[in-house]
């Protein structure tokens, strides 16, 4: 058995289990709904670019948590069932599971989100009259890289413990402090630097700290790709964007997030003790 037969029988295993179909349901139907959320306020002006914004905005909130579900158990379920031992005691090296895992996972999460961004896709283009391609499909390659991400994180804490319980702890703690939290780390050094909480503009590097953590990262890229770089950029620091907040920078720390998670499992993985 190798990489690819593994990461073939992570896949069906996740289809089997309505994993993928599950990952499908939650990102068309939420994707859905804020596409159409302008229209339901008539107040609000909207168009179809909007629409694609809205959609981003849920995305950053679901899709991190989903992808840590789909795959925080890739090893540590199976290291507490036997199971492991059993998978180990055929050709595939360690390394060769943990990437045969990630690949897997990953492929699970990326075709629940192109199939379920292609339902809000057709929804936006019914609501407004036409679907501005280039801003959804970029938002959608931007989103499965945002899910990549994350199921690395998840393949790599994973690997790291023995249990479910301290799997499942680990992967909340990371949700936790990577979307839900992390705008208090550049918020809290604002007030450390400046003596007062941010305000209408901040410093370039306030928005470097926001795009520190993956969501942070996905959120600034999907601005960059909706506003344009140095719209988005100077409409928070009130100049032209500098060159630390150019969109290769978070494309680089997205990247980062997905591969030394999985170098620091291996770390682990490869020397752990799983009788």
């Amino acid at each position: 058995m190798t990489w690819p037969t593994i990461a073939r029988k992570e896949f069906d295993d996740a289809v089997r289990s309505r994993m993928l179909w599950g990952i499908v349901a939650v990102i068309a139907g939420m994707t859905s709904l804020s596409a159409g959320f302008s229209l339901l306020i008539p107040e609000m002006e909207g168009d179809a670019v909007t629409a694609v914004g809205g959609a981003s905005q849920f995305a950053g909130l679901l899709v991190p948590i989903m992808a840590l579900i789909a795959a925080y158990l890739a090893v540590a379920g199976e290291r507490e069932s036997g199971s492991l031992k059993v998978l180990l005691g055929l050709p595939p090296s360690r390394g060769e599971v943990l990437v045969g895992k990630f690949l897997g996972r990953s492929g699970v999460v990326a075709i629940g989100l192109v199939l379920g961004f292609a339902v809000s896709g057709v929804v936006t283009a019914a609501l407004y009259g036409g679907l501005p391609l280039v801003a959804f499909v970029g938002t959608l390659a931007l989103t499965v890289l945002l899910g990549v991400a994350f199921v690395g994180i998840a393949v790599g804490i994973s690997a790291t413990t023995a249990t479910r319980a301290r799997a499942m702890t680990a992967a909340i703690a990371a949700y936790l402090g990577l979307t839900l939290l992390w705008d208090l780390v550049p918020t809290g050094v604002h007030v450390v630097v400046t003596g007062s909480m941010p305000g209408g503009a901040v410093p370039g590097w306030f928005l470097l700290l926001e795009g520190l953590s993956p969501t942070g990262a996905y959120n600034a890229l999907t601005q960059s790709l909706l506003l344009g770089e140095q719209i988005a950029v100077a409409a928070r620091i009130g100049e032209p964007a500098p060159a630390y907040l150019h969109p290769a920078v978070f494309l680089a720390i997205l990247l980062v997030w997905t591969v030394v998670p999985l170098l620091v499992g291996y770390s682990r993985f490869r020397s752990a003790d799983l009788s």
